[in-house]
């Protein structure tokens, strides 16, 4: 507790209560915090007495900025420099009344800062010790249904177990999902996909039906048989490729090598849209299949199941709003995803030469790379690669990063040669080869055949 009793902010918030001869309690997730040693910039208080003139006399004191949300509870915002800090009216007429009516143990223990006293009416401390979370009672999830996707995502948080009545009551109730509004499902589930090490319980959310009620297309891919590269039918298999996502992410120096480095500048800029639409397209790359599947000689087969899979993702993408850039990127992962394992083909022969290299990169720059961990996952997903082939592939997709780093800012130059300087020294080719020809001479500037602008007009003749 000594993480917030030493805090200023709460030292000046009860100077101003107690002026004011208002009682606050500080509840919820700082206080769950503060017993796992965690900083916390957000607090959260219960106010009893006159909410409105302890929020404006904070905002006056702290300068700080305030809004005003009313729903179910009134609650004031108030925007410090440092601090978010909630005003709550109480939920009921007493303080234990409040707590119980939230949603989770670990999240119902309130700090008296006026007495330097824990109220704690249903052991969340316990649970914090115990690490478990645990519903307060038998209505939690009837009184806010989106309470099931975060009772996974603080038990991914935190590495906590969820206590077997609670799940059963995700179990029984997983259909309320459908009353919540999607805007908020939405932004449970990125902060849940925005976490590493998140699959067992992902696992444990399919298992509930959590996956097949927010997103009932994938409930046709549970049992869809694959071809027998496959050890998993789609549903398995794509929840496998979730896991060897999370997998990869904590391993990119060892897969990637000595470029990792300059990957993760790239990766860190990106991670709160990267790690989200490779989820997502982990969930949905192969959702198609079950529309899409023939057989033919007694083998399954799945003709341009991307493109099915990809509309089906954009379905579910303008009900829940991810954001244009999340769902752009799922959709390259899903319609991109076997473009690799054809590179990956050729260069198990030795027939991947540079200039297709180029290709894929003038094409899709440092997000191919991105492209190559999501086509790595899927391949390790089928369930039948060795740990030898899968020590190849990884070493496909480090010569595939060293090579776009080795060319990365000679991508972002400019051709030797414009359209101009071609016709002005073959004024007889035709205009609509021109095109053609300048991207031919961009990706032998690549990687080095062409160094000047007089060898580039040498071979234009070759090139048309």
């Amino acid at each position: 507790m000594e993480v917030i009793k030493n805090d200023p902010y709460l030292e000046q918030i009860l100077d101003i209560s107690k002026k004011l001869g208002l009682k606050v309690y500080l509840v919820g997730g700082a206080v769950r915090d503060a017993f796992l040693n965690k900083q916390t910039n957000d607090y959260d208080f219960v106010v009893f007495g006159n909410i409105e003139k302890l929020a404006h006399s904070i905002g006056s004191e702290l300068i700080c900025k305030m809004i005003k949300y009313t729903k179910k509870i009134t609650t004031y915002r108030i925007f410090c420099s440092l601090k978010t800090i909630d005003l709550s009216e109480p939920r009921g007429s007493n303080l234990e009344e409040d707590l119980i009516k939230r949603d989770f143990t670990i999240n119902s223990i309130a700090y008296d800062l006026e007495r330097d006293r824990l109220i704690d009416p249903l052991n969340g401390i316990g649970d914090i010790e115990k690490k478990t979370i645990r519903a307060n009672t038998d209505h939690t999830i009837d009184d806010d249904p989106l309470r099931i996707l975060r009772g996974f995502r603080l038990a991914a948080l935190f590495r906590f177990d969820i206590e077997a009545n609670t799940l059963k009551m995700f179990s029984s109730k997983v259909n309320l999902l459908k009353r919540v509004s999607k805007e908020r499902v939405t932004e449970e589930l990125k902060q849940l996909f925005s976490l590493n090490e998140t699959f067992a319980y992902l696992l444990l959310m399919d298992k509930v039906g959590v996956i097949d009620t927010l997103f009932e297309d994938l409930s046709l891919t549970n049992g869809c048989l694959q071809s027998s590269k496959h050890l998993f039918d789609v549903k398995t298999h794509s929840l496998s490729v979730y896991n060897y996502i999370e997998w990869a992410i904590v391993r990119i120096p060892k897969i990637l090598g000595k470029t990792y480095k300059r990957y993760l500048i790239h990766y860190a800029a990106e991670r709160e849209i990267l790690l989200p639409a490779l989820k997502l397209a982990a969930l949905f790359h192969d959702s198609g299949k079950p529309f899409t599947k023939v057989v033919i000689d007694n083998t399954a087969k799945f003709p341009k199941h991307e493109i099915k899979s990809s509309e089906i993702f954009e379905k579910y993408a303008k009900e829940y709003p991810f954001g244009k850039r999340i769902t752009k990127l799922t959709r390259f992962f899903i319609e991109k995803h076997i473009e690799p394992s054809n590179l990956y083909k050729a260069w198990s022969i030795g027939e991947l030469d540079d200039l297709r290299k180029v290709d894929f990169f003038i094409e899709y720059g440092e997000y191919g790379i991105d492209l190559l961990f999501f086509a790595l996952a899927d391949t390790l997903a089928k369930g039948k690669i060795s740990a030898s082939k899968r020590e190849v592939y990884i070493a496909f997709l480090r010569e595939m990063a060293q090579f776009y780093y080795a060319i990365e800012q000679k991508l972002k130059g400019k051709t030797i040669i414009d359209g101009n300087d071609i016709l002005k020294h073959y004024p007889s080719i035709e205009k609509r080869k021109i095109k053609d020809i300048l991207k031919q001479v961009r990706k032998l500037q690549i990687i080095g055949s062409i160094k000047t602008k007089e060898e580039a007009l040498r071979l234009i003749p070759r090139l048309s």
